[in-house]
């Protein structure tokens, strides 16, 4: 089977997902959800003219000749607080107001208490001449009632939150998150939890924790870990039984290469389809996607930097859409490299480093040997530079591309 590049390979896997059943949620239970459909204002943004700081409200032609040397002194007739009602400021005085409060009726500038002298009487002294709707938010001037505040497709986060929560969004529809398994592979892995010392010839499951904390990082809720000796029956078996309950996404590690004991592809083909399983990609050939019923799998290499990679490039954007987000792809900037990297020509190459800014300048560097089965590559890689088929390789102070790893989508 020839190669397919990662854009054919990711295409092929977008295709067969579409975003789950909508539910709505109060407010502050929707954070990391995506929106169903846009949210609109139920309120205006500002509901009402008020001041951007402490200060006094002013008609501008009362104090249109103020300075420090010439101050004009109003009396104060009004105080506007935060909470209170907008009053009516006569001719010929001016209205102390506190940030956030109302502009009364008939003002028109605010000026800052820093440009005033309280005085004895009282009254106050204005020692600048306001211009025309200084310091005063208008209403309406964020939103309208009605209007969009997010888009359908939005993710949830705290800034979101707080708009919809300002526009008098109480409650959201958002589109519910795919159940999601995962299943590591191989008579060789050993729970750590379960067996103390090792056998001869065994590992450690270092997999199951690195998938549940991949999933963990994009708020995808894992439903339930299992583990699979190297037998096509019982793979089968527990594939079939997932698929009956309506898990919506299964990622299995490992049992996806052409070994005598890989397993994982002929058992999707026989309770479903399997649609692709190498692509031009290091680390991370081997690879497997399918569907049954309902049901989709993503078939991993075992090896944990192919795990890792793998799971970046096509199951997290895969995930992202069945959770109906808009925006599935990583962030991609340059930066100048700081160790040399080899490659050999064929297949793209995503390689583990960290990013770091230094006098404005980002600055990428290798987490060190490059191999598949190197979980120190892992440790404090925060994006994978990306090598191009046709590439040789790269030398110290190159400009590179990095996909940023900790980053939210584009």
């Amino acid at each position: 089977m020839s190669l397919l590049s990662v854009e054919e390979a990711l295409e092929r896997v977008l295709s067969q997902c579409a975003p789950r059943s909508t539910v709505c949620l109060p407010l502050e239970q929707a954070v990391s959800y995506a929106l169903a459909q846009d949210a609109r204002a139920q309120v205006n943004l500002p509901a009402f003219d008020n001041s951007a700081v402490d200060g006094y409200a002013v008609r501008v032609a009362d104090a249109a000749s103020a300075s420090e040397q010439n101050p004009v002194v109003l009396p104060v007739l009004l105080t506007q607080a935060a909470g209170s009602a907008p009053g009516m400021l006569p001719v010929g005085g001016c209205a102390r107001v506190l940030t956030g409060g109302p502009v009364p009726q008939g003002a028109d500038a605010v000026v800052m208490q820093e440009d005033t002298a309280r005085q004895p009487d009282g009254s106050v002294a204005i020692l600048e001449a306001p211009v025309s709707g200084e310091h005063i938010r208008l209403a309406c001037t964020d939103i309208r009632v009605g209007e969009v505040v997010l888009a359908a497709g939005t993710c949830i986060g705290p800034a979101e939150l707080a708009a919809l929560a300002a526009a008098g969004c109480s409650h959201v529809d958002v589109v519910r998150k795919p159940v999601v398994a995962v299943i590591t592979t191989g008579d060789e892995i050993v729970d750590l939890s379960t067996s103390l010392p090792l056998a001869p010839g065994a590992i450690y499951n270092s997999n199951a924790p690195l998938l549940s904390a991949l999933l963990a990082s994009i708020e995808v809720p894992l439903l339930k870990r299992y583990h699979l000796p190297d037998d096509f029956d019982a793979t089968v078996l527990l594939f079939r039984q997932l698929t009956e309950a309506g898990t919506e996404a299964v990622i299995i590690a490992g049992g996806v290469s052409v070994g005598d004991r890989d397993f994982v592809k002929p058992a999707i083909q026989a309770i479903g389809s399997l649609d692709l399983w190498r692509v031009a990609l290091k680390p991370g050939k081997p690879l497997a996607f399918g569907s049954a019923a309902n049901t989709l799998f993503f078939g991993l290499p075992g090896n944990p930097a192919s795990v890792m990679v793998t799971f970046e490039l096509f199951v997290r954007p895969a995930l992202w859409k069945l959770s109906g987000r808009n925006r599935l792809h990583r962030p991609v900037i340059s930066g100048i490299l700081q160790d040399a990297i080899s490659h050999d020509l064929g297949r793209r190459e995503y390689v583990r480093a960290t990013l770091r800014s230094n006098n404005g300048q980002c600055q990428v560097t290798t987490t060190g040997a490059q191999g598949s089965g190197r979980l120190r590559s892992l440790i404090g890689a925060n994006a994978l530079v990306i090598i191009p088929e046709d590439c040789p390789g790269y030398s110290p102070g190159d400009t590179v591309q990095a996909m940023i790893l900790n980053g939210d989508s584009e």
